[in-house]
């Protein structure tokens, strides 16, 4: 073999070996797909997708206190020498529920003695009967076992690709529902119907942190009117939640918990979609145009939130119904 085709074919080699290996990663799964798939889901609000892959992970928020990432909406979970409260059940499935059982587990031997569920969305309210069948009271707002069965773009109540949660044993109605374990007590509060007519937001007094589920996320507001959801009524219930004496707040979605001057930016920023709409809807907006003219008239105010994404095409109807009956507006504008 001539020197020439010998160098020719060691060249050849070489190029190829070191392709393999960049073929091989552009092939492989990249750390963390689907994430954006699971952050998506929660930031609309659950609208019932099969649930992404996606690891859970615990931290300790304050001493006593966790908050629980991953697979689903946030989990709060508060510990005690006599057993723990918990706050949302992550996606519905034995395995996200063994999941999220093993990650308690990590930091305390003591059983879950109770459960407060934010909302009816499946990434919140998944595993309501597998932690009823290992014995912890698992407690709602009225309303959220009332979405479950009525209402929804069907009329058969809430539905999800990943199933439909079971209804709650334990339910309180009015404003608030009060639990202690050992030393320490969570307050679940019904405001106001906001996200969903179901709401609870959940408050730990000795710690001073509250639990907002999707009353208050990381990504920004998705009202979900065929749930009972209502932008006039989701200010209204922040606006007492900030009467509350926290200084920290569990977002429903994102990875890390915010501060009681980012829900008051939060509230602020509803209170003024609210407002400005019942303004718009008097001066005669067209339905078509009213969550443009919201955008544009609010401005900076607005921040990074769409109204696009705070009131979806399929729920605008539902939108303009609510703010022309508090505009005093009986003909409806298309």
């Amino acid at each position: 073999m001539s020197k020439k085709r010998l160098m020719l074919l060691v060249i050849v080699v070489v190029v190829a070996l070191a392709a393999t290996p960049l073929a091989a990663q552009a092939q492989a799964p990249q750390r963390g797909e689907g994430r954006g798939g699971q952050g998506a889901q929660g930031a609309q609000g659950g609208r019932g997708g099969a649930p992404q892959a996606q690891g859970q992970a615990i931290k300790q928020i304050k001493p006593g206190l966790y908050m629980v990432t991953g697979a689903g909406g946030n989990s709060t979970v508060r510990v005690t020498d006599e057993g723990v409260i918990l706050v949302d059940t992550k996606n519905l499935g034995e395995q996200f529920y063994n999941d999220l059982v093993a990650q308690i587990k990590t930091i305390t031997p003591q059983p879950v003695k109770f459960a407060f569920v934010t909302h009816v969305h499946q990434d919140h309210s998944g595993n309501i009967e597998r932690f009823q069948n290992a014995g912890t009271q698992v407690i709602v707002y009225e309303g959220l076992n009332k979405n479950l069965r009525e209402g929804g773009p069907n009329g058969k109540g809430y539905e999800s690709q990943a199933g439909k949660p079971a209804e709650s044993k334990v339910t309180y109605k009015g404003k608030d529902k009060k639990v202690k374990v050992g030393k320490a007590e969570a307050v679940g509060y019904h405001f106001a119907s906001g996200h969903t007519a179901g709401d609870t937001v959940v408050y730990f007094p000795d710690v001073r942190v509250v639990a907002l589920g999707d009353e208050f996320t990381a990504a920004g507001p998705n009202c979900d009117y065929p749930m009972g959801g209502s932008i006039l009524g989701w200010s209204k219930s922040l606006a007492e939640v900030l009467k509350l004496n926290f200084d920290m707040a569990i977002p429903g979605h994102g990875n890390d918990p915010l501060t009681k001057a980012d829900v008051m930016t939060f509230q602020k920023r509803m209170d003024a979609i609210g407002k400005k709409a019942i303004e718009l809807v008097k001066a005669g907006t067209a339905k078509d145009q009213l969550r443009q003219q919201i955008q544009t008239q609010l401005g900076t105010e607005m921040g990074n939130w769409q109204m696009t994404g705070v009131v979806n095409d399929m729920r605008l109807d539902a939108f303009y119904d609510e703010i022309a009956r508090a505009a005093g507006v009986s003909k409806k504008a298309d």
